[in-house]
């Protein structure tokens, strides 16, 4: 199944997936600083990062393919 948005507006998809990077980063560095003992929790925003640049990579060429239909 694949979002409309990706589908008819993949810019917007493309900024929806992008702002979500630096929250993650900020959850690690207040994680960090506060001391707390999660590595799962630090592993699973590991994963978030790595999916994160996936789904950059994969709207910004839905983007190029959709400006290019014009």
């Amino acid at each position: 199944m694949v979002s409309s948005e990706l589908v008819y507006d993949p810019q917007t998809a493309n900024y929806d997936v992008t702002v979500i990077d630096p929250e993650i980063t900020n959850c690690e560095k207040e994680l960090l600083d506060a001391k707390v003992q999660a590595p799962r929790l630090l592993a699973g925003n590991r994963f978030m990062h790595y999916y994160i640049a996936m789904g950059c990579q994969i709207t910004s060429i839905l983007q190029l393919e959709k400006q290019n239909e014009y």
